[in-house]
């Protein structure tokens, strides 16, 4: 079955018929599921028409707006709090939620909120399909995140169920007898435990210790250095050090005597010497549901069996999709489940049995090297290794995350999980989310304790080249997560941040977090104790529609066309396979050209040669396709590659001297030799063969200095080429840069202001040179119409070049006294609040309104005007003569004056608003006279330091050269 490809907001339709169709599938599990053509709402998406690039700058459509985790805190939601967070989304902007139902963890003393109903009690469905209702109701977009908390799973997952790992333990026997003994069973968790082979290994003669593998317990445990690292796991490829006359275990020499051993009983007449005898079997890793709420605590599922999944949705999530009914594929589009964080699983039941449909062999002699035990030879039994862990990685992206697209797509949604980390895993992370609707990543806001350039912190480049190489459009993460920090991020913080994963490439933020607190939670509220708090109980709620309105734009522009990226990046097979910071660079060719990754599923199956350029399913396209290291990758992948060659395709990378797991050596090496000697893959860098193509760089400043401040990325319509660059310098810039791009008009799209004007460039040679005027951790998009019809002339905005005036005080100030502040105050000049000698400026939190008239000279219409705040914390909007002019929340804190400004008086209005700490620390202080606040937050005290505050000015009246 398959839908027409028409945008779904013009077809109720199509709405109608995709509910329904969800409806009726909605009962069936996933063993059930009919093989219809699935529902794809990514894919639907993709295929509505072209929104004209200014009118979706002007508004962004629904599919470009902000998301955000709406953080259901142990239960604790009402009815009513759930349609004001959906009301409020709607008026600011954003586009949807996910929903989460989760514990509010804790980071020191924090207060535990109040439990409401268990998730997926049928008081708990009320309230989720009451949350339904209201996003229809306002045409909003809800996830859903599949349990509470995350590692899915929960209290009806039995260990049978459960995530695995195999144990062993070791006997020795003398040999030459009749043996009748007990052989120690392996840990056994949770009362659960099968057996998986009994091994008997003959051990050497002069009683020489067996070799052992190097860092085994990672490359067949995944027991990797630090908590969260997406480990860089070339050093698994190695095959270690060892002795020439180290003794090791033939594989042929291995006695299977599983048959002797009953209950924990061995009965077996052993050959004579002495054996080691190995016993293996599987239990339950002990993985649980993370950060659950009240009431839903439990054992994580078994990711490497379809068979538990299709439990747990026959358990938990279809009757809730079935509470649900028509709603599902309207107001609920998506299902959803969080980062890996389970730890160490390496087993499930029928893992030896699909290891050898997938390998092509029995593990069976080759289980000693679980244990850390050479087998053969060090090559041979790392090379097994690879083969054990590449089996984990196809059984985890089919049995867990392609079962959960199935079951999803049978019922009219989509998915989104975060499949590909960060944290360390046995996963091909690209394998994982080409299975999503929507690849999905994180990263989190720069923090004294959790720096972005750390790599699990800011982690987009991989769910980037997760669509771009499977067509998706969308790319989504999880945003600004922080941990420490509450109440303390500005926009003005956050921008640098987003900017950077948007140069990585980022088009939709889910913003981490939107707690829901009911209203008698009282203000700031409840809130989850990570991530940067975003709800209307926020202080800068009333002006988030700037930084709201800014992110929709961005997303809008980079949602377009497609990327336009140079150099495609083979990764290999070897897991983990992870993609981290885009400043990473496998392919070498950073900063003048951009690339994507690619694993081995997409080369084999999804890419062709047009005019010499790799081209993938989903319309990306790349000049030169360079790959990794000898001994990452196979014959099936090298066969693919030589297919591409003999097409045209440009291949750079070194000779590989053997294949990724056993078998195979002989056809590889002829293959590779022949690929190699002939010329058809060259081992030289990736930049040189662009160079060798005549390949320009794409972005390129002059000033290798300012090169080092900016970053970019292009995307390329039908119509325009679209480049967003950004400056991660705290000082401006006016880098002269180059472009491989050319239009008669080129123009700059001020994210921030909306504005659209001409930009004064030169042509030289099929590239684009122009100067860029960027603010302090400024941005901007450079757009190259290539059909001059598309966007009505612009002209040429000047930059400000004149002070007309500063405005002195004094200021009337008017603060809330609802928030213990001064009904009424006259700032002579003015100062940040939180050095005020009044508690009532010094502790307030909330926004203030600054009034002045002032007297402006005659004024000139031809010259542009604006009024410029100096230093503002956190935001501000602005009114002049009665004529709202924005919100000023990012430097330089500017804001366009239109045709408001006039000769003679001027009054001017300026709501500032600042951040929740400093009224928190007040109501901390010993001599309060009272409260005003309450959270369950606890990490300001009497003592905590004040935030800076207010309006800092200077403010200045500017003005441009006449147009």
């Amino acid at each position: 079955m398959t839908f027409p490809s028409i945008r779904l907001t013009l077809a109720p339709w199509f709405v109608c018929l995709a509910a329904t169709l969800a409806t009726l599938m909605a009962p069936l599990s996933v063993s059930e599921s009919t093989g219809a053509e699935p529902f794809r709402p990514e894919l639907q998406a993709s295929l509505e028409p072209v929104v004209p690039l200014e009118d979706g700058w002007s508004k962004p459509p629904m599919m470009s707006r902000t998301r955000c985790w709406w953080w259901w805190i142990n239960g604790n939601v009402t009815k009513q709090a759930i349609t004001r967070d959906l009301e409020a989304m709607r008026a600011k902007g954003m586009g949807g939620a996910n929903v989460v139902d989760a514990a509010h963890a804790s980071s020191g003393q924090n207060i535990k909120p109040k439990h409401g109903p268990d998730f997926a009690s049928p008081e708990w469905v009320e309230l989720f399909v009451h949350a339904l209702h209201e996003a229809d109701r306002l045409g909003l977009e809800l996830g859903f995140n599949i349990q509470s908390g995350w590692n899915l799973g929960g209290p009806t997952v039995t260990p049978e169920q459960s995530a695995k790992s195999i144990v062993w333990t070791e006997s020795t026997i003398d040999g030459g007898q009749f043996i009748r003994t007990d052989i120690k069973q392996p840990q056994s968790r949770l009362g659960f435990y099968r057996d998986v082979r009994l091994l008997a290994v003959p051990l050497p003669e002069d009683n020489s210790p067996l070799a052992k593998i190097d860092n085994f317990e990672q490359k067949a445990y995944h027991r990797y250095p630090g908590h969260f690292t997406a480990v860089d796991a070339s050093h698994l490829l190695e095959f270690g050090h060892g002795d020439a006359n180290e003794a090791t275990i033939s594989h042929d020499a291995i006695l299977d005597i599983t048959d002797r051993l009953d209950g924990d009983r061995l009965t077996w007449r052993a050959p004579p010497g002495k054996w080691l005898v190995l016993r293996f079997g599987y239990t339950p890793s002990g993985a649980r549901v993370s950060t659950s709420s009240d009431g839903w605590k439990g054992l994580a599922i078994d990711y490497l069996d379809a068979e538990a999944f299709h439990h747990y949705c026959d358990d938990v999530l279809s009757p809730i999709l079935e509470a649900a009914g028509p709603l599902v594929g309207r107001s609920l589009r998506f299902l959803h489940t969080d980062s890996w964080e389970l730890g160490p699983v390496n087993w499930t039941a029928a893992l030896p049995r699909s290891f050898a449909a997938r390998r092509g062999y029995d593990l069976t002699p080759y289980l000693p090297t679980i244990a850390g035990y050479v087998v053969d030879d060090r090559q041979t039994s790392n090379r097994f290794l690879n083969d054990f862990r590449r089996t984990l990685a196809d059984l985890i992206a089919a049995n867990n995350y392609q079962a959960f697209a199935d079951y999803a797509h049978h019922r009219g949604v989509g998915i989104h999980p975060e499949s590909g980390g960060p944290h360390a895993a046995p996963v091909d992370a690209l394998l994982n989310l080409g299975k999503s609707d929507i690849p999905m990543g994180e990263f989190w806001a720069s923090s004294q304790t959790h720096r972005v350039h750390d790599y699990e912190r800011l982690f987009v480049k991989q769910p980037a080249s997760a669509a771009h190489i499977y067509g998706r459009r969308l790319v989504m993460a999880e945003a600004f997560t922080t941990i420490g920090p509450q109440w303390q991020k500005t926009p003005a913080d956050l921008k640098p941040d987003f900017d950077r994963v948007a140069c990585e490439g980022l088009n939709m933020v889910m913003w981490h977090t939107f707690p829901c607190s009911p209203q008698e939670e009282g203000l700031p509220g409840i809130a989850y104790f990570a991530g940067t708090h975003l709800n209307p109980n926020v202080t800068w709620w009333r002006q988030a529609d700037g930084f709201l309105g800014y992110l929709n734009r961005c997303q809008f522009m980079l949602q377009q066309g497609q990327p336009a990226a140079d150099v495609l990046y083979f990764y290999g097979e070897n897991i983990p396979s992870f993609v981290r910071l885009k400043a990473e660079d496998p392919a070498h060719v950073l900063p003048d050209y951009d690339y994507d990754v690619v694993n081995a599923e997409v080369l084999r199956s999804h890419a062709r040669v047009e005019n010499g350029r790799v081209v993938l399913d989903g319309g990306a396209r790349y000049e030169v396709l360079a790959l990794p290291p000898s001994g990452h990758y196979a014959l099936a992948t090298l066969q693919a590659v030589a297919e591409l060659a003999r097409q045209g395709a440009t291949v750079v990378g070194p000779r590989p001297s053997h294949p990724y797991g056993l078998g195979d050596d002989e056809p590889f090496t002829e293959l590779a030799n022949a690929l190699w000697d002939a010329g058809h893959i060259a081992d030289r860098p990736a930049r040189d063969a662009l160079a060798g193509l005549a390949i320009a760089a794409d972005f390129a400043v002059d000033s290798p200095k300012q090169a080092g401040e900016l970053d970019y990325i292009h995307r390329r319509t039908d119509n325009a080429d679209v480049y967003f660059v950004t400056n991660r310098s705290p000082e401006p810039c006016a880098p002269r840069c180059r472009f491989r791009a050319t239009s008669d008009r080129p123009e700059i799209w001020d994210p921030v202001t909306g504005d659209i004007r001409a930009l004064a460039a030169e042509q030289v040679e099929g590239r684009t040179r122009a100067v860029v005027e960027l603010a302090p951790y400024g941005s901007a998009f450079v757009v190259f119409p290539r059909d001059t019809a598309i966007t009505s002339p612009k002209k040429t905005r000047p930059q400000p070049t004149t002070t007309e005036a500063t405005l002195a005080g004094p200021w009337q100030v008017r603060f809330d006294p609802r928030w213990g502040g001064p009904t009424e105050a006259a700032f002579d000049q003015l100062s940040d609040w939180s050095r005020a000698d009044d508690p009532g400026i010094r502790y307030y939190s909330g926004a203030a309104v600054y009034r002045q008239t002032f007297e402006c000279p005659a004024v000139d219409a031809r010259r542009p005007h604006w009024i410029d705040l100096g230093r503002v914390e956190c935001s501000a909007r602005v009114t002049l003569n009665g004529q709202e002019l924005g919100v000023a929340w990012t430097p330089p804190f500017r804001v366009s004056t239109r045709d408001a400004l006039r000769s003679g008086a001027n009054e001017l209005v300026v709501e500032v608003v600042n951040l929740w700490p400093n009224r928190l620390i007040g109501d901390a202080q010993p001599d309060a006279p009272q409260t005003y606040t309450k959270t369950n937050i606890t990490r300001f005290d009497a003592d905590s330091p004040l935030e800076p505050s207010g309006l800092i000015g200077p403010v200045k009246i500017l003005s441009g050269a006449a147009q």
